[in-house]
């Protein structure tokens, strides 16, 4: 992972009389100075290289926490002087460690946040600077941020305005020519930086949304020490917010391309006047289900699925078998050159091993009589990425989640493509009521 720089050099007035005589990054959250937190959650992420940004009671902080050994990760030290730097000069002073890009967390900031997906995020962008923000509304501070579609189109921390709903979350990226633009050895504040990077364009967003704790406030403190007597093991992550992480990493690494290319193909098949057959066995065939009702009501194109139908899909299980029952019911339903198949499956059917060999058999007679094949399947997408006209494969993040994440994303790109306006024709219920 790219190195983090921590901000932790300010006189931390708000807190007095706790850190007249410490740091603000030396106070005690369950058992251990602030931020060794800070440290452990960084090299869970994959951090192996620090760099703090000390101020006041900096050598406090270098005794107690030295190298960074016992923490597994390499930390370098800055220090502001005999004058305080400030955010911004603190990190101007630690640019001559640094070449490339890096991240910036706040010293009295603890998230939950994939630093790995705003890496991603600030990656894609091209920009000098990236702000993580969060939906704030006021609520934990004052809101500072206009965010929308990730853009930063307005920072300011002095001056608040109405559309402000978000709010700096403590962390963000920049590239190291970003620090030109900062006076060297000199006061200066990172907002300014940060604003001055909005009016070149120059500062992405990613938008977190767990809320941020923070120690900079008593307040904080007790809110913060509260989340860490509710921890275990002192990780921060409940399984929910691990599963939604990993939701969050697919979207970005799905196929749009293709997406977009199995539209096209269903707006042709709608023209000529074809059929849609969705296929699914299990979850998939719940998903398949709701997909006939939508592009029937929706978009307005002839469509059905086999598994809808019980009392015929045992009857052909039971008598022909269940690798055949779906190919029988398509040659039932006469199925031509001129219909589409469209899979919804985890692993998208195999022969060997056999998993799902109704869905191969399926496509192999879809084949056979020139229908179109696509489909939307988890993992490598098995037979049907193989021999589909199109498919999308939703990415595994994690080996241990290919089946709630497939199927729901299977969900989400169907429904996408159903609303896509070269498709729908007509508008859902709560849309179309005022």
């Amino acid at each position: 992972m790219y190195p983090v720089v921590i901000l932790c050099g300010g006189l931390a007035t708000r807190l007095r009389p706790l850190t007249t005589n410490i740091p603000k990054s030396l106070i005690e959250v369950a058992g251990r100075p602030f931020i060794e937190h800070q440290l452990a959650d960084l090299h869970g992420q994959g951090a192996r290289r620090v760099i703090l940004c000390v101020g006041h009671g900096g050598e406090m902080i270098r005794e107690k926490i030295g190298e960074g050994e016992r923490f597994g990760i390499l930390i370098q030290y800055v220090s502001d002087g005999p004058r305080l730097l400030g955010t911004g000069g603190a990190l101007k002073a630690a640019g001559r460690l640094l070449d490339g890009e890096f991240f910036v967390l706040y010293g009295d900031s603890y998230l939950q946040i994939d630093y790995a997906a705003v890496a991603d995020s600030f990656d894609a962008a091209g920009t000098l600077g990236l702000m993580t923000v969060y939906r704030n509304d006021g609520k934990w501070d004052t809101s500072n941020v206009v965010y929308e579609e990730g853009r930063i189109l307005l920072y300011d921390k002095k001056n608040p305005v109405a559309a402000m709903r978000h709010i700096d979350y403590g962390l963000g990226m920049l590239k190291t020519e970003a620090l030109d633009r900062v006076p060297p050895d000199q006061p200066y504040d990172l907002a300014l930086l940060y604003g001055g990077l909005v009016k070149e364009s120059q500062l992405a967003g990613f938008e977190a949304f767990q809320r941020f704790y923070e120690i900079g406030t008593i307040e904080g403190l007790t809110e913060t020490r509260e989340l860490f007597k509710k921890m275990k093991g002192g990780k921060m992550d409940t399984y929910t917010t691990t599963h939604l992480k990993e939701a969050s990493r697919i979207i970005p690494l799905i196929d749009t391309a293709k997406i977009e290319t199995i539209v096209r193909m269903i707006a042709d098949l709608r023209s000529r006047g074809g059929r849609l057959f969705f296929l699914g066995v299990g979850g998939s065939a719940a998903n398949a289900s709701h997909a006939v009702n939508d592009f029937r009501k929706l978009a307005g194109i002839e469509s059905y699925s086999p598994t809808d139908n019980v009392s015929e899909l045992t009857a052909r299980t039971n008598d022909e078998g269940w690798e055949t029952a779906l190919a029988g019911w398509l040659k039932v339903s006469r199925l031509t050159k001129n219909d589409m198949l469209f899979v919804l499956s985890v692993g998208g059917g195999s022969l060997e091993p056999s998993v799902s060999p109704n869905l191969v058999r399926a496509i192999q007679f879809g084949k056979e009589v020139g229908a179109m094949v696509v489909g939307v399947v988890g993992r490598d997408g098995g037979y049907t990425a193989q021999v589909a006209d199109c498919a999308v494969i939703v990415p595994t993040v994690n080996p241990k989640t290919v089946t709630p994440h497939s199927e729901a994303f299977q969900a989400v790109i169907w429904h996408l493509i159903v609303s896509h306006p070269a498709l729908q024709a007509n508008s859902p219920k709560w849309e179309s009521v005022r």
